[in-house]
């Protein structure tokens, strides 16, 4: 075995890959023209990488995010559907129809006397100006506001008070009687009063 015939035999099939190209034979004939296209063709590679890979990924995690935002109103509909069948099961009871007859269309039975209890209006306020009228006008502006923050949460009287622009600075020496819960009034739409035969 010659080496020499050997590398003569494959050198056919290899001189096309391993023999230079002239210049002028070349499709981009100057090394700045090589950068370009080479360039050129690494973004187009990274296109269809991203195309390939970053695209369907991005898109599956936007679709994991809204089949959880799914699922949550899934269970959500499923709990409301849930009470509305127990509100429908309730109907069908004797004791459903008629509670849903009082409530919805004011029904009242044989025997009973249905009354409308009507809100209290509020008290008038507006008092003349005057020595007296004055302080009393300062402790139900002060009333209002501890009623306001009772309502509110635990905040402190003063904010109450500062936020009303009718209020007053008060002498510290000055103290006034506080009720320790301030009036609640109930009011009840509808009451059924039976009468006894």
């Amino acid at each position: 075995m010659n080496p020499d015939r050997d590398r003569d035999e494959r050198s056919p099939l290899m001189k096309d890959l391993t023999t230079p190209i002239q210049r002028s034979k070349q499709l981009v004939p100057h090394k700045r023209g090589r950068l370009v296209v080479a360039l050129f063709s690494t973004v187009i590679a990274l296109a269809i990488g991203a195309a390939l890979f970053v695209l369907p990924i991005k898109s599956w995690l936007q679709q994991r995010d809204d089949l959880t935002t799914r699922n949550t109103e899934l269970e959500a509909l499923g709990a409301a559907n849930d009470r509305l069948q127990l509100e429908v099961d309730r109907l069908q009871t004797d004791a459903g129809i008629a509670e849903a007859a009082r409530e919805e269309i004011d029904y009242a039975q044989a025997g009973e006397q249905r009354l409308t209890v009507l809100p209290i209006a509020p008290a008038p306020t507006a008092l003349p100006a005057g020595w007296p009228f004055d302080l009393i006008s300062r402790i139900v502006s002060l009333r209002q506001a501890e009623a306001v923050a009772a309502a509110a949460g635990p905040a402190p009287i003063e904010t109450a008070v500062a936020t009303d622009s009718t209020a007053t600075t008060l002498p510290t020496a000055t103290t006034l009687p506080t009720a320790t819960t301030p009036p609640t009034v109930t009011t009840l739409p509808t009451a059924t009063v039976a009468s006894t035969p």
